[in-house]
């Protein structure tokens, strides 16, 4: 019999769930009472409608930990490009072992939490020992000999203490005691649209704010060395001068993207007070005419003014 444990490790993940497939219906009502963005509007109500052939759900686990100096991108970027490229492995091993699979956009937390692997936390992340809230979950829907029955390895039991350090140091979003408003979550602007002029104020870091990870207590607090491959070529001068086929590489390629990485990084160089690169910006101007208007009129006023 196949070992899908052994064969997700040796795609790169730490560890997975095979859990059974079934209805999320208290996740589909939240939704439907618009708690989550409407990014979440494709997701299958039953994943059986959608996936009628498969007999078991599979959310497989990468773990991270945060850089020393995550100002330029925080780490789960990286990690998540990793994880993504570890499904497509894990799926040709499956397809080897003659199993259909099929990657799967599924609420992973919502799943986890709902059998007790993993607790919810007030910042609407998803805690699971050892890793904290630092992990990125992929899932696919599988075709197995056998349907399957999860049998729970870990007790369920409530971690987040609600002791509001997260909802100091956010955007807004985050009410305590597991209440949560996703427009007021800078992520919201993060899909490559013009931002808000309060969003550019307070964007931190490239692709958004993880202020409410490394606050936590509950959190491991051991760092990493950011890699200085990231360093090089993710420094704001780098992105804006189009090195974002390098940048595909180390986040992916729909996270470097013009309208996502160069729109946040021209915002990213006026809030860092980066007047060496207005010569850039003037060149973005000159070859994108007016799609980053509203970011170079932010950087113009911050730069040329301050």
């Amino acid at each position: 019999m196949t070992d899908i444990h052994a064969l997700l490790k040796n795609a790169g993940f730490a560890e997975g769930f095979v859990l059974p497939i079934v209805p999320y219906t208290n996740w589909t009502r939240h939704r439907n009472d618009g708690v989550f963005h409407p990014n979440t509007a494709p997701l299958a109500d039953d994943p059986r409608e959608a996936y009628p052939w498969a007999n078991a759900l599979l959310i497989c686990v990468m773990p991270y930990r945060p850089y020393d100096d995550e100002t330029l991108v925080a780490s789960y970027y990286p990690a998540s490009n990793r994880a993504y490229h570890a499904m497509k492995r894990l799926l040709g091993l499956l397809e080897a072992e003659g199993i259909r699979a099929e990657r799967a956009e599924t609420p992973y937390r919502e799943q986890l939490a709902s059998y007790g692997i993993g607790s919810r936390m007030d910042n609407q992340l998803l805690y699971l020992e050892p890793y904290g809230t630092y992990i990125n979950l992929q899932g696919a829907v599988v075709r197995l000999p056998e349907p399957v029955a999860y049998e729970p390895k870990r007790e369920p039991r409530e971690i987040c203490d609600h002791c509001g350090l997260c909802g100091e140091v956010c955007f807004g979003a985050i009410k305590g005691n597991y209440a949560f408003d996703w427009t007021r979550c800078v992520h919201t602007y993060m899909e490559g649209d013009p931002m808000p002029e309060e969003a550019m104020e307070w964007l931190p870091s490239l692709l958004g704010c993880m202020r409410c990870q490394a606050v936590c207590p509950k959190n491991p607090q051991n760092r990493v060395p950011i890699p200085d491959e990231i360093k090089k070529t993710l420094e704001l001068s780098a992105i804006l001068k189009g090195n974002r086929r390098e940048a595909g590489e180390l986040i992916g390629k729909n996270l470097a993207s013009p309208n996502r990485i160069l729109r946040q990084a021209i915002v990213l160089a006026a809030n860092r007070n980066r007047t060496d690169v207005l010569p850039l910006l003037e060149k973005i101007r000159e070859t994108y005419g007016d799609r980053f208007e509203k970011e170079l009129e932010y950087a113009k006023k911050h730069l040329q003014n301050p």
